[in-house]
């Protein structure tokens, strides 16, 4: 697993080289001073780029999310019938080359609290997606017991050292927090180096982690966890608002242009269509997000009806492509909003980590019972939170929450389904890939499956394991196989997370 073990020199060269790669999104003012020195804000700021970029805006990623469907099968489908994945070991060897630069710095320090922080986020970017992954003899690739072909550590074991990270990431973070000239952080493209902005982060981040285990919450006492952070919050400060948002904010300077935008209008504009599994529940429920995130199907747009929902209308991930661009042409299916995408280069920002995603974890937490609290509260936060982002007037905001189907109907399996409906209509081009991880723990929403799946009419639960892994490191990822899935790299494997 040769891409796990770097020597500091090769991380150095593949952090310049990631760096290159990446939208430089702001410009770096940190220089290495030597060939063998490199200042950890500039390690910082290569990795927050990679993590800034992965599965954005109107990517495949927010395509399997049932977001957008694309109607020109030359730039891509809607195939279900998914490869492998990317490990993210070259991106964790410039993380442990930033923790051993910030070693050097002194123990408590603030670039050794975001090393654990993104190991753990990295980690679990690995792990949710395949299962089984290595750890333990992760990264040990350089000098006297070095290990070229790591074994695989089981998903469980994982999980709870992403835990502990996390848990070592708060501590130190907080003591960071108050050692005499930490400062703020450096090289921090996304939060301007904040420390408390982060420590937040880290701890919603941890509550993401604890929800994702949910189907594991008693073998790995997810309660007790969740009920420790949520009792203590001087300990544990969480979000309280969208300004403590983990977002990357797009602007009109070269190179840091939102995705839809005025110089890609004519070659994407018909290509982008809106989701049926998104729109229709907003249809549904009169959600006056609908207004700022799409433009109405021509066809059936009444310019003395400027708020019909009707009007709006998504096409259904498993369609045909072949149909889905004939009713384009006809003017049939709706568009996102041209003035909010197209308008400008700056579009919207892309949020990674955000307070309505953690005030739902919460709700859902005190739905199923695990902390008592008031789960209406949380709900609403969250719907309230994700509203004022597309800056949805308050009246209106009051008005949607007094809708029956709105109003919370309690700690039950209608209100459950009420809570990660929201969570999902919130997760809309923001996040990753986290609405499909939320439907593939819950069910929720119920995702259109069709002829275009090639996934034997099957939402994966997974991806395979890289091919290099096949190549490098055989007997370890054939066991690995073995342990979770009987042999058989299979998209359709049940891993442990979601037994």
């Amino acid at each position: 697993m040769k891409t796990t073990h770097k020597s500091l020199a090769i991380t150095v060269l593949s952090l310049i080289l990631l760096t290159v790669s990446c939208t430089p999104f702001e410009e770096l003012t940190d220089d290495p001073n030597s060939a063998t020195t490199v200042p950890p804000s500039l390690l910082l700021s290569g990795i927050l780029r990679n993590l800034a970029q992965e599965d954005g805006p109107w990517s495949e990623a927010q395509r399997d999310n049932q977001f957008w469907v694309i109607s020109f099968d030359y730039y891509g489908d809607q195939d279900y019938n998914w490869g492998a994945i990317d490990f993210k070991y070259d991106v964790l060897a410039n993380v442990e080359a930033l923790e051993e630069e910030a070693a050097e710095l002194d123990s408590k320090n603030k670039y050794g609290a975001m090393a654990k922080f993104l190991k753990a986020y990295y980690f679990d970017y690995m792990s949710k997606r395949v299962g089984d992954i290595p750890l333990t003899e992760a990264l040990q690739g350089v000098g006297e017991g070095s290990i070229e072909k790591p074994a695989y550590d089981s998903q469980k074991k994982v999980y709870e050292h992403i835990l502990a990270l996390l848990e070592e990431a708060n501590t130190q973070m907080a003591l960071a927090r108050t050692e005499v000239g930490t400062g703020r952080l450096e090289g921090d493209p996304l939060l301007n180096g904040d420390l408390e902005k982060w420590q937040k982060v880290i701890n919603s981040f941890h509550l993401r982690v604890l929800i994702g285990l949910s189907e594991r919450a008693t073998e790995i006492d997810v309660p007790s966890r969740f009920q420790k952070i949520l009792n203590d919050p001087a300990k544990y400060p969480l979000m309280e608002s969208n300004e403590d948002n983990l977002q990357r904010v797009y602007g009109n300077e070269q190179n840091n242009f939102y995705v839809l935008n005025p110089g890609n209008f004519g070659f994407n504009r018909n290509r982008n269509i809106m989701g049926a599994t998104y729109l229709d529940l907003l249809k549904e429920r009169n959600d006056h997000r609908i207004f700022v995130v799409a433009d109405p199907a021509p066809e059936f747009y009444d310019p003395n009806k400027p708020e019909d929902f009707s009007a709006y209308i998504g096409a259904n991930t498993g369609d045909e492509q072949g149909p889905i661009q004939v009713a384009s042409d006809n003017g049939q299916l709706s568009y996102p909003n041209e003035e909010r995408y197209y308008d400008d280069y700056s579009g919207e920002p892309y949020i990674i980590l955000g307070y309505p995603e953690q005030e739902f974890t919460i709700a859902e937490a005190i739905n199923r019972g695990w902390i008592s609290a008031d789960a209406t509260a949380h709900y609403r936060n969250g719907i309230e939170a994700s509203m004022l982002f597309y800056n949805i007037p308050e009246t209106e905001i009051e008005n949607y929450l007094s809708q029956d189907m709105i109003s919370y109907k309690g700690d039950n399996g209608e209100g459950f389904k009420q809570i990660l409906t929201q969570k999902y209509i919130a997760f809309f081009n923001n996040s990753g890939r986290e609405a499909y991880f939320n439907y593939r723990r819950t069910g929720i929403p119920n995702f259109d499956v069709g002829p275009s799946n090639n996934n034997g009419g099957q939402i994966p639960l997974r991806w395979k394991y890289p091919q290099s892994e096949f190549q490098n490191n055989e007997a370890n990822v054939n066991q690995a196989l073995s342990d979770q899935f009987g042999g058989t790299d299979d998209i359709n494997g049940v891993m442990w997370l979601i037994e």
